[in-house]
């Protein structure tokens, strides 16, 4: 190369680092004054390492306490220097929440810029419960039509409207503006939502449809003052727990039930948590079978207030019961709307019975006594329960056949037959069961219905006469129940972890549970240590799921009423309706586990 191509080369060279520097000085100075948006993020975000976001949520909160010595910013993420967008919720637990959104390069310059937005605001001084979302990913998606169901999952992604900032709603912010219908999202409340929550940005409206829009899921953590969480889909995870943690639940779920019973005796029968609003519905035999968790909770824990609050539901019970005779017998039954039922009677007996059993107290014991005689009044010779259900005043004999209601009578007549010690009782189960033992056996697994109840009676029948067939029909029973559990081996969603249906439900999944306790008791003390060992693994991940289903901090920051909601277990996964029973069901699967 002659001296003429050489200082050309040189030249060209200097003349391109120049340019390097200066684009790059460019780019540096256009990040510092530019802040990014959804549109800027290019590089996930990678899942956080263990502690790194308990720190983070540490981190935030001495932010805005204005703390002089902060907690320090996790290694890991300190060089973090791509686009970033991330959310932090403050909620005072009485319905009060504010939301900032902060962007930046880097993770720390997001958070930076909405923890100081964040300390302007009142109730960053009167805070209780701290909430991160940080954006991991995004995707830009056309035609976005709020009166249409949306694309995605919202229990799982948020969603910001022309993909701006100041338009963005998170996963549990969507459920909050839903359409009761589920046919869309309200219009007014996403923009209530906006102007009542959102700090250091300016509000734009919300139109119905939108050319553009994004969609995000996030990393999020929880802290409540005292410790923080990760979540998955804004639920705390459950992968582990202890016994505190299964006596806590407990406590707070009879705290639920207890707050739920009104003067009268009623419950607060189903509830939605979201717009802190009653539904007016009722049933007396899920009334009945609250009462029999509430006293069970009563003799593990003896909280005044669950026996005080289950008295006057007992009130209301007994208000429903009327007199009358049966082939000559005299015998009593409850009634609702016109109706006698079978499992209203067996589940109202087994509550007396229950209270009887942890009070000492046998006030009770007559009526129990007069439910449990309709019940033998309406059993044929074989075993059969031939009323299920029939009018009233008039008698007449519906050919209504439930499931449950048989399981519910035995395990009623075992309790009346363990207060009593009188032999009709426990005859009466006995045939019972057995009669149900043979329809059973004529269904092939997939049709035998998961009886819970008829689990109950036969771990307290066997234990008095033992039968082959009892043993054997419970542990085909648990292994039935055990072959429709979700589990991480055969259901991709991790939340989904022991529950039952698709999505997977509290009350479902709960009894199935009380039903593997009585089969793992019976499995334990009977020889059947394999049966056992199974039993008692898909009990502990049934016991995790029910963890997710119950309100936390970390649901009832987005209800109307936080401390009317805390304790309750919702419908599921993707329904956030409190009814007595999911709850009552709950607490009975969460006390009757193996230890």
């Amino acid at each position: 190369m002659n001296r003429k191509n050489k200082v050309f080369l040189f030249t060209a060279l200097c003349l391109m680092l120049g340019i390097a520097v200066y684009l790059g000085w460019q780019k540096a100075e256009s990040q510092s004054k530019v802040l990014p948006d959804f549109n800027s993020l290019s590089k996930p975000l990678s899942d956080l390492q263990p502690g790194e976001g308990e720190a983070l949520v540490a981190w935030v909160v001495s932010r805005l306490e204005g703390e002089p010595n902060q907690p320090p910013f996790p290694e890991g993420l300190k060089k973090d220097e791509e686009a970033r967008v991330c959310f932090i919720t403050l909620a005072d637990g009485k319905g009060g929440r504010k939301v900032a959104v902060g962007s930046g390069w880097g993770l720390h310059g997001a958070l930076t810029q909405a923890a100081g937005a964040l300390s302007k605001d009142p109730l960053s001084k009167n805070t209780r419960w701290i909430k991160l979302d940080i954006v991991k990913g995004a995707q830009a998606l056309k035609d976005l039509d709020f009166g249409k169901p949306l694309a995605v999952d919202p229990s799982l992604f948020g969603i910001a409207v022309d993909g701006k900032l100041e338009k963005t709603f998170l996963p549990e912010e969507l459920s909050l503006v839903a359409l009761e219908s589920g046919r869309g999202i309200s219009l007014d409340l996403s923009n209530r939502l906006l102007s009542e929550t959102r700090l250091g940005q300016k509000n734009q409206a919300i139109v119905k449809n939108a050319r553009e829009y994004v969609v995000f899921n996030t990393l999020s953590h929880f802290g409540d003052g005292k410790s923080a969480w990760p979540l998955f889909r804004g639920n705390r995870e459950w992968k582990a727990y202890s016994e505190t943690d299964i006596g806590l639940a407990l406590d707070k779920a009879g705290k639920y039930l207890a707050r739920a019973v009104k003067e009268d005796g009623r419950f607060v029968y189903e509830y939605k948590p979201l717009q802190g609003r009653e539904v007016p519905d009722y049933n007396v035999l899920r009334h009945a079978g609250t009462v029999f968790a509430m006293m069970e909770l009563y003799g593990e824990h003896k909280d005044p207030e669950v026996r005080k609050a289950a008295e006057r539901a007992i009130g209301y019970l007994l208000r429903q019961v009327r007199g009358g005779t049966v082939a000559g017998k005299p015998v009593k039954f409850v009634v609702e709307q016109g109706e006698v039922k079978l499992g209203g009677n067996g589940l109202s007996a087994l509550a007396l019975a229950e209270y009887a059993r942890v009070t000492n107290d046998r006030r009770y014991d007559e009526v129990m006594k007069g439910l449990g005689e309709w019940i033998l009044a309406t059993q044929d010779a074989n075993g059969r329960f031939k009323v299920h259900k029939q009018s009233f005043p008039l008698g007449r004999v519906s050919s209504f056949q439930s499931e449950y209601y048989p399981g519910e009578a035995i395990f009623a007549l075992m309790r009346i037959y363990n207060l009593t010690g009188e032999k009709k009782w426990l005859d009466a189960a006995d045939a019972g069961a057995r009669y149900q033992l043979k329809v059973f056996s004529l269904l092939d697994d997939k049709k035998l219905p998961h009886d819970h109840w008829l689990l109950y009676g036969l771990n307290e029948i066997h234990r008095k006469r033992p039968r082959p067939e009892f043993l054997e029909g419970a542990m085909r029973f648990a292994r039935v129940i055990i072959q429709g559990q979700h589990t991480r081996e055969n259901q991709p969603q991790p939340d989904w972890d022991g529950g039952y249906y698709k999505p997977p439900r509290s009350a479902p999944t709960a009894t199935r549970m009380e039903g593997l306790n009585s089969a793992y008791a019976l499995a334990k003390d009977f020889g059947r240590d394999a049966d056992a060992k199974q039993i008692k693994r898909a009990i502990q991940r049934g016991t995790g799921f029910l963890l997710r289903m119950q309100v936390g901090p970390e649901i009832a920051m987005y209800c109307q009423d936080p401390e009317a909601s805390l304790g309750g277990f919702r419908e599921s996964l993707a329904r956030t309706s409190i009814r007595i029973d999911y709850v009552q069901h709950s607490i009975s699967a969460l006390l009757g586990r193996p230890k």
